[in-house]
């Protein structure tokens, strides 16, 4: 299946459930962010595989280990502010990077919960971003 239906699907059917469903693949979370597009202003919004880490959110913007960065990583670097959906709740949050010397803590969490982020970094040149979406106040 074509990755950007199959993405439109699983937002859909996210939404549409309030949360109840598509908010976890397997043992991963699933988080729905909305971002405004750095070229166009429109509203994106894309499924990312998430990783609670102490009291935020985490994403990898591995894309797949692709040499590129994710359209949606570039998005929040222009416009950090987001609207998120985990689960039933949603919220507003910053997109912030990682900092430097959290890196590898947050790195070994997230290839703990998911194994193919190891392989996403062995097949690309690029540092991969870590990425909080920590909720605004």
């Amino acid at each position: 299946m074509n990755w950007k239906i199959f993405s439109k699907l699983h937002t859909a059917i996210y939404r549409w459930s309030g949360g109840k469903l598509g908010a976890r693949a397997g043992k991963i979370e699933v988080v729905l962010v909305d971002t405004v597009g750095r070229k166009s202003g429109k509203k994106r919004t894309v499924p990312i595989a998430c990783y609670p880490y102490k009291d935020s959110v985490v994403v990898s913007a591995s894309n797949s280990g692709q040499e590129s960065h994710p359209a949606w990583y570039l998005n929040m670097q222009a416009n950090p502010q987001v609207t998120a959906q985990l689960g039933e709740e949603r919220f507003e949050a910053v997109a912030t990077e990682v900092a430097e010397q959290e890196r590898e803590a947050v790195w070994q969490k997230v290839t703990e919960v998911n194994p193919h982020q190891v392989e996403y970094l062995e097949k690309t040149s690029r540092k991969i971003p870590l990425v909080w979406l920590r909720r605004a106040s």
